[in-house]
């Protein structure tokens, strides 16, 4: 039998949708390469999953320090099941190797789930009826990829290793089950929709708002009556599932929310100078630069049909960044807290690209210069914004450093303080067992030390100094055998320390010593090792340097 050709305009259409396709996977392959070049990160809070990981798989359970009770340290236990995962099928792989690939893997994950959720929401008729199928998410890839994957704020969390992109990717899954639910209402969509809104929350605890509000609102809104059943079901199984968890962190993990909820509260560090320097509005400014062509797309195509979309997805989006001014967004780097709400916006540019919206009018040209205008202007008021939010640091009070002196002529070399966390990181992994060390930074070492004792003052893990805070009472009541000082933004913290005839009377004090200083109890047990592995590294770091030299001895006061 002999087949006719196809039609010329559908043969057209097939090879142009083959064209985006092709040029879609020759932009991700670009992007990967682009992304794994970048090599292994160096962020230092992802290596506390790392840690965390070589716990599990050792048996040690949910432990920040092996043998000890378990602690809610993670604040994704859904990344750190990627982390472990990943670890236990390369167990000798390069863990800031291992935690890129998590989080690039993750990055991909969501743009492909960016491009079936556009697909799925997209009215427009190219999409709906001459693509179709699997056609649409394909051909929408490109445009997600270009839009999304080459901003700044893509590329940096795409490979931080942290938790953002998988957040992300929860979020966006958020919207397609309620896509799922409006569709095709039922109790059992319903149910699902609640137990990918628990997933998404082991994803970041944080998006609890996304979480609940977009189906709320979807049920609320979008679903056909009766809306009682499909609304008692939905709340009925996240009660339970988010119940359970809640329960079972609170009997096991001594806390139902992560220990960062407690230490990342305002002004939990008394006199911390990054108090006003991890700046809301700037990582919003990073993060809207990151959105902006979405936003636009609102702004100019949205009309009354539209509304109630919008209202699902834009009033959860809002109050979520509203709500994360609340925290103090340490390690917030370039939006990292507000990134996971981008599918939402996404989304909402593709509700409104249809075939209606796309005609061009007088309200259209008027809409895009008002969108333009909004656009440029924002990023100059959220930088004012943000140094007025930083000018308020100038009032706090901030403890002063010093009260010692050393007798060496000249300070010691600056240290980078990721080459500084490499250090004392081999240091803690050549220690005997059983060996303590009190430290602030402890993402990187906790990593290359897993079987070293490692005392979080800053209670990120560690339940005490997360419910009442830092006391150097208790510092000295653990007696840690080395101490490496805390990050110099921790003013009042290292007052205390420095004030506190324990730590003059037992410990051997060395100033500036891998950036942020170093000490060693003299009475410890395991001294004569560690100050023969503080020598060794001391000399590597500093040629020709002695570090007796470099000995603090108590300045009168």
């Amino acid at each position: 039998m002999i087949h006719s050709p196809l039609p010329q305009p559908v043969a057209a259409r097939r090879v142009g949708a083959l064209v985006l396709v092709a040029a879609a996977l020759g932009f991700a392959v670009e992007r990967a390469m682009a992304l794994w070049a970048r090599g292994p990160t160096d962020f230092d809070d992802a290596y506390m999953y790392v840690r965390y990981a070589r716990n599990l798989l050792a048996g040690d359970g949910w432990a920040w320090n092996p043998g000890e009770q378990p602690v809610n340290g993670v604040t994704s236990p859904l990344h750190l099941g990627v982390v472990t995962v990943l670890s236990a099928l390369a167990p000798g792989a390069d863990h800031g190797r291992l935690l890129s690939l998590a989080s690039i893997c993750a990055a991909f994950a969501l743009i492909v789930a960016l491009a079936v959720l556009s697909a799925r929401l997209g009215s427009h008729s190219w999409l709906a009826g001459r693509v179709g199928g699997w056609g649409a998410p394909m051909v929408l890839a490109l445009p997600v990829l270009v839009l999304v994957g080459y901003t700044e704020a893509f590329v940096f969390h795409a490979g931080s290793g942290m938790d953002t992109m998988l957040a992300a990717v929860a979020n966006t899954a958020i919207v397609l089950a309620v896509v799922g639910l409006i569709r095709r209402p039922s109790r059992a969509a319903a149910a699902g929709v609640a137990l990918v809104g628990y997933i998404a929350l082991l994803a970041r605890p944080d998006g609890v708002l996304l979480a609940t509000l977009v189906p709320g609102l979807a049920i609320a809104l979008l679903c056909p009556r009766p809306r009682a059943r499909l609304f008692g079901a939905w709340v009925a199984v996240l009660v339970v599932l988010v119940g359970a968890d809640v329960l079972w962190r609170w009997w096991r993990l001594g806390s139902p929310l992560p220990l960062a909820f407690y230490a990342k509260r305002p002004f939990f560090y008394r006199g911390f100078a990054g108090e006003f320097t991890w700046n809301p509005f700037r990582f919003l400014r990073v993060f809207l630069a990151a959105a902006w062509p979405f936003l636009a797309a609102v702004m100019v195509l949205a009309g009354r049909r539209h509304a109630r979309w919008l209202v699902v997805l834009l009033v959860p989006a809002v109050a979520t960044i509203a709500a994360l001014f609340a925290r103090n967004q340490i390690m917030g780097h370039l939006g990292r807290f507000y990134y996971p709400s981008l599918p939402l916006l996404v989304a909402a540019a593709a509700i409104v690209i249809d075939d209606r919206s796309v005609r061009a009018s007088r309200v259209m040209v008027f809409r895009a210069a008002a969108a333009a205008a909004v656009i440029l202007v924002a990023g100059p008021i959220l930088s004012l914004a943000g140094s007025a939010y930083e000018a308020r640091g100038r009032t706090q009070r901030l403890a002063t450093l010093g009260g010692y002196q050393v007798s060496a002529a000249t300070p010691l070399p600056e240290m980078d303080s990721w080459q500084a966390s490499i250090e004392v990181g081999r240091l803690a992994a050549a220690a005997p067992p059983g060996a303590s060390f009190a430290m602030s930074e402890h993402g990187l070492v906790g990593a290359l030390a897993p079987r070293s004792i490692i005392i979080d003052v800053l209670g990120l893990h560690d339940r005490g100094f997360a419910r009442d805070g830092f006391s150097v009472a208790e510092l000295w009541r653990r007696q840690p055998d080395v101490f490496w000082m805390p990050h110099p933004d921790h003013t009042q913290m290292i007052r205390d320390i420095l004030d506190s005839d324990e730590f003059w009377d037992h410990y051997d004090f060395f100033p500036d010593a891998f950036t942020y200083g170093f000490a060693l109890r003299r009475d410890g047990r395991h001294f004569a090792t560690l100050h023969a592995l503080w020598q060794e590294r001391f000399a590597a770091c500093y040629p020709g340097l002695r570090a007796q030299e470099y000995l603090a001895r108590r300045s009168l006061r």
